[in-house]
């Protein structure tokens, strides 16, 4: 299902996307209202982002944007691509919707102090734009998203977004596989506003982060049948962000994974050496839980709580002769030793003598038959002579 993005205010339209008048940071930075959610503020004082590529999957990014100066790398295109079409040659995002994904990962700002504008989690981080080749009319199919994803994992980004929820494929299913083994986390759109039904995948995917948008007071604004497993509840309402013609839009849920991959970005460059399995557990010990009690369809491992994923002392995995590592390289977990049972002892030549009690035993058993027998039969016939002399 294509993810909708709704219209920007008329007032907010008319005061920034005239050509050549700068955002006003009360008009915009201000309802950044995510960011406060978040504490955008105090995880940047840790990290930045810095030294981590986020892809993302989608018809591209507009470099020209204000906000996004020096933010953006050189696209790459899926094979069909045309690099001669006008839109992949100037970065041109045609319906914003990959724009609107990077300015809220690594928007810069403008002006003074970058205090204008719009400014994402990890400002640090760059942007990959990873060109799908799929018509303006419609979504990327699931077969033009893995492709994307396999580009994204062949230019070594270490988060990959997908802001489309769709209908499975095997080779959806097989690219999120290979990026599992590259170490690349992906994070997809799961689901967009409420009432609207939408495809599970990629976000139902085992290892797939899954984006659950939430309204301002944190309550899940969209149900699933993804399963949500790493589920991780972000700001999803009203997200005010970047938009293709270097103006801006408010999201109203697509924007969510651009959240949460930024900050997965974050936690990847203030931990650079953890592999995916570390990043889920330092994110599932850190999130603050909602709905039922545990990992549940609805929150999945409940909200992100950034600051602490960042910051928080987690204490040392407990081994398990069951855990298998993630990622590619990890040694394999040693095999379990299996000790055969012993053989029967042997009782040597003499161990016949052994059975000679049980022998007496039986042999008095059958004596004391034999005698006790004797006995009845003659009680028996002397009964049988006292009667005769009787009659």
């Amino acid at each position: 299902m294509r993810q909708r993005l709704a219209a920007v205010a008329v007032g907010i339209v008319a005061a920034v996307a005239l050509p050549g008048v700068p955002a006003r940071a009360d008009v915009i930075r201000d309802d950044e209202w995510h960011l406060r959610y978040l504490n955008v503020a105090e995880a940047n004082q840790h990290t930045r982002g810095e030294g981590v590529t986020v892809a993302i999957v989608d018809r591209g990014v507009d470099r020209a944007h204000d906000d996004l100066a020096g933010a953006v790398l050189d696209p790459v295109f899926v094979a069909g691509r045309s690099d001669e079409s006008p839109a992949p040659a100037l970065g041109i995002d045609a319906d914003g919707h990959g724009t609107a994904l990077a300015g809220a990962i690594a928007g810069q700002g403008h002006g003074e102090g970058h205090g204008d504008g719009i400014v994402g989690v990890a400002p640090g981080a760059k942007v990959l734009p990873v060109v799908v080749d799929a018509p303006a009319d419609r979504a990327p199919s699931a077969d033009e998203l893995a492709a994307g994803i396999e580009l994204a994992i062949s230019q070594r980004a270490r988060v990959i977004v997908v802001g489309y929820s769709v209908a499975g494929s095997d080779k959806l299913a097989q690219a999120i596989r290979d990026a599992r083994d590259a170490d690349a986390v992906v994070v997809a759109a799961d689901g967009d506003q409420p009432g609207r039904e939408f495809e599970p995948y990629p976000a139902a995917y085992e290892g797939v982060f899954a984006a659950v948008p939430l309204s301002r007071a944190g309550d899940v604004r969209v149900q699933s049948t993804s399963g949500r497993r790493l589920g991780l509840g972000v700001p999803g309402f009203q997200i005010m962000t970047t938009n293709s013609g270097n103006r801006y839009r408010v999201d109203d849920g697509s924007a969510s994974p651009g959240l949460l991959a930024g900050a997965i970005a974050l936690v990847r460059s203030a931990y650079p050496d953890d592999r995916i399995a570390d990043i889920v557990r330092r994110l599932t010990l850190t999130a603050v839980d909602a709905g039922a009690k545990g990992v549940d369809p609805e929150y999945g491992l409940g909200r992100l709580d950034l600051v602490q994923a960042l910051t928080r002392r987690l204490p040392a995995p407990s081994p398990s002769p069951s855990s298998r590592p993630s990622g590619a390289g990890a040694s394999p977990a040693p095999a379990p030793v299996v000790t055969a049972p012993p053989p029967p002892r042997s009782r040597g030549q003499y161990g016949w003598l052994l059975a000679l009690p049980l022998v007496a035993v039986i042999a008095g058993l059958v004596a004391y038959a034999g005698v006790a027998e004797r006995r009845i039969r003659i009680s028996a016939r002397d009964e049988v002579d006292s009667v005769g002399v009787q009659s």
